[in-house]
């Protein structure tokens, strides 16, 4: 007698007794007809879970905390990243402001990349630096995302009222302290693949010094004069930092930053006049008074040239005005300090520069105080030689 042929299932979902005995199953339910037949007992396996794309995230009223994060998987926390941190970060640092990251963290990070890059961005061809290469490098450096968070918090502020406005202030100088924290310490142990980083944090703390007076409001007593030069001692700070790192940017991803852009239409051009007016007047000045700067005026007055040229020829605005903030000579910060009205009239041309960022929520009405305060200080003599900066900027200051 033949043996019987066996039948191999091609089906994966019949019941656990017909594939066990290899043979074709009808897959009826709640038994298939063979088991029935067999007065057999008939079982299906169950279908596996399905793994989530994301895992179910949990209220933070009903979950205490993240794990911490020396045991978070590795499969979600790059353990070079977080390596990293450890070194440039006190261990209260790995925290942040309100404990863990967490959904207000992922909110700022999500401001940064809907809203808050456009507002540092000049126009559409460098917007994807400021969404895309920023962020990226953020993820490589703590002290970075700190500075992104802080500056987006601070935005959400200006569009916030009541106790939803503080606390966004109060997260912001929280994520600011510890951007400025990993600085300070990323700057003894400097190389070239922190260039990109340090860079664009130099830059957002330089845009948050402008953004917190103009949200929180002007301390009382103190001056536009007086907020802008704790803004300039501030930026200088990093001066040597960036003085070290700046040929690698240029050579890098954010190439674009300091270049200009040639696509956009030329602006007339007329400060060169009034440069060369400053320069005369320097210089007759000097005649005057032997003991007149006059070397230090003429180092500060060439580059505000520079950077009013640049301007001009579609430079990044914001990047040419912390620029000649590094560049000018420490004695003419003393000279500022001390309201010289030579110094005065010099800032009141970097103003326009200044006035060309209005626009933007973090600089708001710095240009139209800055005016109004330099205008105050000086006499009528002194107010001829700004002629040129209230034509180029439309302000008004009323006569003696």
């Amino acid at each position: 007698m033949p043996s019987r042929r066996s039948y191999k299932a091609t089906s994966r979902h019949g019941c656990l007794e017909c594939r066990g005995r290899r043979i074709k199953c009808g897959k009826e339910q709640p038994e298939c007809a063979s088991c029935h037949n067999r007065n057999l007992m008939c079982k299906y396996q169950q279908p596996a879970s399905v793994p989530l794309a994301w895992p179910k995230v949990k209220s933070r009223s009903s979950t205490p905390s993240l794990p911490p994060p020396a045991k978070a998987s590795t499969s979600v926390v790059d353990p070079t990243f977080l390596a990293q941190y450890q070194d440039l970060m006190e261990p209260s640092a790995l925290r942040s402001p309100s404990g863990e990251l967490n959904i207000q963290d992922l909110e700022l990070m999500t401001q940064w990349c809907t809203a808050t890059y456009r507002s540092v961005s000049r126009n559409t061809t460098v917007e994807c630096i400021w969404q895309a290469v920023v962020p990226r490098e953020a993820m490589r450096h703590p002290f970075l995302l700190h500075g992104i968070l802080a500056l987006s918090a601070l935005h959400l502020a200006a569009t916030s009222n009541g106790d939803k406005r503080e606390q966004y202030i109060r997260t912001s100088r929280a994520h600011k302290s510890q951007a400025s924290l990993g600085l300070s310490r990323i700057a003894a142990m400097l190389k070239p693949s922190h260039c990109n980083a340090v860079f664009t944090l130099s830059n957002i703390m330089m845009i948050y010094s402008f953004a917190l007076p103009e949200i929180v409001g002007q301390s009382p007593g103190r001056s536009a004069l007086e907020d802008l030069y704790k803004v300039f001692v501030s930026t200088r700070e990093s001066v040597d930092i960036l003085a070290n790192i700046i040929d690698g940017v240029g050579k890098g991803e954010l190439k674009p930053l300091l270049q200009c852009d040639k696509a956009q239409p030329k602006m007339p051009d007329t400060s060169r006049l009034a440069i060369m007016s400053l320069t005369q007047l320097n210089a007759n000045l000097a005649r005057q008074d032997p003991c007149h700067d006059k070397e230090v005026y003429d180092t500060t007055i060439k580059h505000l040239g520079h950077s009013l040229d640049k301007v001009s020829r579609g430079g990044e605005t914001m990047i040419i005005a912390f620029q000649w903030i590094f560049q000018v000579p420490s004695r003419y910060m003393e000279l500022y300090r001390q309201r010289e009205p030579f110094a005065l009239v010099v800032l009141a041309h970097y103003v326009v520069i200044i006035h060309l960022l209005r626009r933007h929520w973090w600089m708001g009405e710095w240009s139209a105080r800055l005016i109004q305060d330099i205008g105050q200080r000086l006499d009528a003599n002194w107010r001829k030689s700004i002629t040129w900066v209230l034509d180029a900027t439309g302000y008004y200051i009323p006569p003696v």
